[in-house]
């Protein structure tokens, strides 16, 4: 379930494979592509899957509900970020190179600009909390 950031998340990020009794080949091509995907992900590289799935299927992550939590979320929302950078450099189907694909298909470049987009919309967001930090650091 892909619907929102939260559910992309609490999906199964362990199934790495599965059998259907009732194969039919013209459901092949579209079940391939939406699910065999995240299950090969899965299987190779299983520590960086549910970040992976929440940059392939959101475009925008949404920072509002970080809000709630303040500055003190921030730190996380960049380490979160820092991890995730894996996913621009990771290939599934690597033993078969005619079918070797990378995980997130976007450059690395793209991948900073939407780092940088969600923490300068979360700092802008804490606009009034983060100049009362700054005057109490000065």
């Amino acid at each position: 379930n892909t619907f929102t950031v939260n559910n992309t998340y609490l999906s199964n990020h362990t199934v790495q494979e599965f059998f259907d009794y009732s194969y039919d080949e013209d459901e092949e091509e579209d079940i391939q592509k939406s699910v065999f995907l995240y299950l090969q992900l899965n299987k190779e590289h299983p520590e960086h899957s549910a970040r992976c799935k929440i940059l392939m299927n959101h475009a925008h992550l949404d920072m509002a509900p970080l809000l709630l939590w303040e500055l003190k979320l921030l730190p996380l929302a960049v380490g979160w970020f820092e991890r995730a950078k894996h996913c621009t450099t990771l290939s599934i189907y690597e033993d078969d190179p005619d079918n070797t694909k990378r995980v997130l298909q976007e450059s690395e470049e793209v991948f900073q600009s939407r780092a940088l987009t969600s923490v300068y919309e979360f700092i802008r967001g804490m606009t009034e909390k983060v100049l009362e930090r700054r005057d109490e650091l000065a």
